[in-house]
Formats: C-alpha cells, structure tokens, sequence
C-alpha cells in the first residue's frame, strides 16, 4: 500500500475548503468533447457540509478536469444520512458509471449496492473504511492522527496542568467507525493522565461544538480541555471559551483536518486557545481519488493509497507558513 507522505501540501488545501462550497450533485469535464474514451467517477463523502471534505471535493473536481476526458460526479450527502448517500450510489449505478468511490455512512448497508457495481463492471473503491473485495482504496491512517494530538495534548496538560483538577470534552462521530483513533487515542491519553471526560457527544461543525463546549463549561466549570473530531468541531468550542472569559493560558483545544480557519488560529492564536491540528494530506487525497480510480477501471497503475497527517501546532510557524504559502502560491 502506498503512502503519498511526500504530497502534504494537502493540508492547506483544506484552507481553501471555507469558501468552495461544494454541493452540486455532479461536475461535468469541459473536456469531454472531442474525447475517444472518456470516464465517469462518482465520489461521495458523509459529511460533506464540514471544511476539509468540501476541499477535497473541489481539489478533486479539478485535477478531474485537468486530466481531462473524465466527468466527476459528487453528491450532497451532509450529516451522514445514509438515505441520501445510498440514493446517491443507487443513481450512479443506474448511470453506469465506471467507478463509484465513498467513504460509506454504514459499509453494512452497501454490501449489496457493491454487488451489483460490480456485476456491471463498475469499479467499487472506497473512502476510509474499506469493504471487502472492493477494487481499490483511499485512505488517511486515523489512528496516526489521534496519536500526534494525543501525544501533543499530553505534554501540555503535564506542562500547565500537572497536578490534575482539569476536566476534558471530546466529539466523536460514532457512525464512521473507521476514523475512531481521532477519539480513542485522546480519551485514552485523558485516561492516563487522570482527566475525566465529561463529554464525549456526536459533532462535526461549529455550531455543535459551540454548543457542546458551552454546556460542558457550565455544568463543569473546570472544563480545560476540548477535542474536536474535526476543525470545524474545535473553532466552535473555542468560540465558548473566549465567551466564558477563561485565559487562553489554561485551555488546549485540537483538531483533525487541517481547515483554513484553524490554521490561522493556530499560527496567530490571539486570545485563542486552539493549539493544534492533525491535518491531513488533502491535495493527496483528492488526487488519490481520481488516480486510483482510473487505475481501478484501466488496470494500470496503483488503485489503493495511505496518506498520513501533518502535526500543524502553535509555535511550528515554519510548518504553517509553508502550508500557507503553498495555498497562496
């Protein structure tokens, strides 16, 4: 399996997520004309409202278009409605696409969508949580990125917090279970050092994790430490402890993904308390989308990838800068 850990200047790609907005149900190639053989790629993500899947949709769309003679379709699941995601694959199968590529709400419930794919020969590749007999993969090492926030959640509860008296809030999202080493590396990290979780709730955006925060503040009042599934998660709850007035000293709150907001916080955290980011390789992963699929339906090249996190924290402004730099370049 081949890990694309030289392409992270994908992390700022999720930068340019905030205002891509990516919600149309298919985005078809200017280029097909004119083309001998032109292919057709489905691409579904569950959360498609949250920074970093809108990024990779664009990014993808576009190097789609770069290549040329392929139409890229994408879905508007958001909220991880498996209905909406399902009716989606459904239509792309009636379609005959060449090849279907999601990340699955509940891979359960497309074990016989996946079935009749590839009885038509279209190509079955999967987002993160693989399926059994699937033609190729994308894939970011979650556990990977829960480990890098939780060895670095760690080492500042030690520093600024050592003699405990500090409680923690983590947001999960249960339903993707391939990605619960965003959560299960902290809250066992928490675990360790003594720091109760008093919240550990579903979130993906910030106006939850606002929600969340400011609810856990009030019913424990020594709330310091906040882990968000995502940015998107974590700029919500660090929204509720500025409004709480607690000094940005004593809090530490991360994130996973790499958003544009979060990295700018992070660089410049002001009154801030957002310190850190496991932020993927969203450049990789888009182009891992459309490769590995042609690969799939052509038979030449690598049909399945791993691409691990980047640890973006305050302080690491050389990191920053140059994941900036690439977006603005």
């Amino acid at each position: 399996m081949r890990r694309t850990s030289s392409r992270w200047i994908a992390v700022v790609t999720s930068l340019l997520a905030a205002g891509a907005g990516l919600t149309a149900c298919s985005q078809e190639s200017t280029s097909l004309a004119g083309c001998e053989t032109s292919y057709t790629i489905g691409f579904s993500h569950p959360v498609g409202e949250a920074a970093a899947p809108k990024a990779i949709k664009r990014m993808a769309a576009e190097y789609a278009e770069e290549k040329g003679c392929i139409e890229f379709l994408l879905d508007n699941t958001t909220a991880s409605n498996l209905e909406s995601q399902r009716a989606t694959v459904e239509g792309w199968i009636t379609q005959k696409v060449d090849a279907i590529l999601l990340f699955p709400v509940d891979p359960s419930a497309f074990t016989n969508l996946q079935s009749q794919a590839q009885e038509q020969d279209i190509k079955w590749l999967t987002y993160a949580s693989p399926m059994e007999g699937e033609d190729g993969g994308v894939g970011f090492d979650s556990e990977q990125a829960g480990t890098i926030v939780a060895d670095d959640m760690s080492a500042w509860i030690e520093e600024h917090h050592p003699h405990g008296g500090i409680s923690a809030a983590i947001t999960t999202l249960k339903a993707l279970t391939t990605i619960t080493g965003r959560w299960e590396k902290p809250e066992a990290a928490l675990k360790q050092l003594d720091v109760p979780v008093v919240s550990m709730q579903d979130c993906a955006d910030q106006a939850c994790g606002l929600q969340i925060a400011e609810d856990a503040l009030r019913e424990n009042p020594d709330l310091r430490v906040f882990i968000g599934l995502n940015d998107d998660a974590a700029l919500g709850a660090q929204k509720a402890f500025e409004n709480a007035g607690l000094s940005a000293d004593d809090v530490y709150i991360a994130g996973s993904d790499g958003a544009p907001e979060a990295l700018e916080n992070i660089k410049d955290p002001g009154e801030g308390a957002f310190r850190t980011t496991a932020a993927l390789e969203v450049l990789s992963l888009a182009h891992d989308i459309v490769d590995n699929s042609l690969a799939a339906i052509t038979g030449d090249g690598e049909t399945s990838s791993l691409t691990p996190a980047v640890l973006a924290k305050t302080g690491d402004d050389a990191t920053i800068d140059e994941l900036l730099g690439q977006l603005n370049g």
